[in-house]
């Protein structure tokens, strides 16, 4: 059994490098998003880069302005996915990832951090629209689940930098930290290969053959076969030039583009960007008795162990079973922090002795988040759509995304405020009910080890005809 592992690994593991740096640049963009939960305080110290310390309103505009950035990155990729290249567009991300880093570094006043904000937002929505699909194109059938959940992986690192360093930095080590790790990105975007599939779009089919040697560590008569059906798709699928229309042109693209983009949805209507932007704020308001800054160090080890673990499982438990169970534990989880929440702020309970209780249920949801509402929709994304029109189904789905990310990244904390923190818990947790019974019915297909052939008969409700048996 070790022999057949390690043999399998020798075959595969260029895949995971290239998707582990492509995903690279997720890790600077968690950085930035969670930038805000350790820099919202110190822009409120007396060594605040900011002459006057900002208001609720200010702040709250600070934390959704990078995902109000994110609708910008759909709006590039799309046009572009299929006339630069996906590698390309993953090497452009860079430039305002870059910026944002600068901005923030140099800001002295408000304005200067909004448009560093914007600016992150804008690479993270690049990239959320473009390596997911990278990876898809690279992956083998068998770990293209595992090899989706790297994204995520990187993503939640970045986060767990940016809680340990900014509780124990100034402001300018902590943004000056994101900036040098974000140089790193460069000469990773510089080392991956373009997909096969994009090579033989444009007629580079030699390229293309290389590429798929050194992807699954076999000789150029292995590959062949899966470089005829990468041009018969091809031929097949792209006689015309794709528009938006073929995004309902089948049943099954109706059907696939309703699903990813409630999920995606989900995704942030779940409160994962909230949690995340305004860590150290929601531990202190739920009432637990931890330090802050402990508290989100924690919730960042606990999201990395667990993206280590969802490429383990994700392709073995499969999509749908990952959905249900994961949305169910959120929505019982953030219910209970809203109870606690009533009976500590609302009714002065003591409830001193359940302390632990928030930061408890917060643990188990990131656990629950990571292992499958968040990687879940954009492995979907990868896996439901056409070549034709996959590109345009991973933007639409990544700015549905990110509009109803910064919508509730804006407005909780005026929920909050207004009808208490409990009340915008409960809705997270109504929101996630939802996610739960779209779940468990019939409308979420499982997608798990099948081809894209088998995805669309499952989609379009067509059944396999039989073979006639010989006479």
């Amino acid at each position: 059994m070790f022999d057949i592992f390690l043999k399998d690994i020798k075959l595969k593991w260029r895949q995971y490098l290239y998707a582990s740096l492509a995903s690279y640049g997720s890790l600077c963009t968690g950085m930035s998003m969670g930038w805000t939960s350790p820099a919202l305080p110190q822009l409120r110290s007396n060594n605040s880069p900011l002459p006057r310390e900002p208001t609720l309103q200010q702040e709250s505009w600070i934390g959704s302005l990078l995902v109000l950035g994110g609708l910008l990155g759909p709006l590039i990729t799309v046009p572009l996915l299929n006339r630069i290249g996906r590698r390309w567009i993953i090497m452009v991300s860079n430039i305002p990832l870059l910026l944002g880093w600068l901005l923030a570094g140099v800001a002295t006043d408000l304005s200067t951090i909004y448009a560093a904000r914007i600016m992150w937002g804008c690479a993270t929505g690049m990239q959320f629209a473009t390596v997911p699909l990278y990876i898809g194109e690279i992956a083998e059938d068998k770990i293209r689940g595992s090899l989706s959940s790297l994204f995520l992986l990187f993503i939640n690192v970045g986060f767990l930098l940016a809680y340990s360093i900014g509780p124990f930095s100034t402001y300018w080590g902590l943004t000056a930290t994101g900036g040098i790790l974000s140089l790193f990105y460069i000469p990773c975007t510089w080392i991956i290969p373009e997909t096969p599939f994009f090579s033989v779009y444009k007629g580079r089919i030699e390229e293309a053959s290389q590429v798929l040697q050194e992807l699954r560590g076999t000789s150029k008569d292995a590959v062949q076969a899966e470089l005829e059906g990468l041009q018969a798709i091809i031929a097949r699928e792209f006689k015309v030039e794709p528009s938006v229309k073929d995004l309902w042109a089948t049943k099954g693209n109706l059907k696939a583009l309703g699903i990813c983009v409630f999920l995606a949805m989900l995704l942030q209507l779940s409160g994962i960007d909230v949690l995340l932007f305004y860590m150290e704020e929601l531990l202190i308001k739920v009432g637990t008795k931890m330090s802050p800054s402990d508290g989100t160090i924690i919730m960042g080890v606990v999201q990395v162990v667990t993206s280590f673990i969802t490429p383990l499982v994700v392709d073995r438990l499969g999509r749908k079973l990952l959905m249900w169970t994961t949305s169910l534990g959120l929505t019982i989880f953030l219910g209970i922090i809203g109870i606690y929440a009533l009976l500590d702020s609302h009714y002065h309970y003591n409830v001193e002795s359940w302390a632990f209780l928030p930061l408890l249920c917060l643990i188990v949801y990131m656990i629950l988040f990571t292992l499958g509402v968040g990687p879940v929709p954009w492995i979907l994304v990868a896996e439901m759509f056409p070549v034709r029109t996959k590109c345009l189904a991973s933007g639409i789905a990544s700015f549905m995304c990110w509009l109803a990310g910064f919508i509730w990244t804006r407005f909780f904390r005026d929920v909050a405020a207004s009808y208490g923190i409990y009340t915008a818990f409960w809705i997270l947790s109504v929101c996630c009910g939802f996610g739960f019974i779209f779940s468990v019915s019939p409308l979420l297909p499982e997608t798990k080890g099948k081809t894209f052939d088998e995805i669309q008969d499952m989609l379009n409700n067509r059944t396999k005809q039989p073979n006639p048996e010989p006479v």
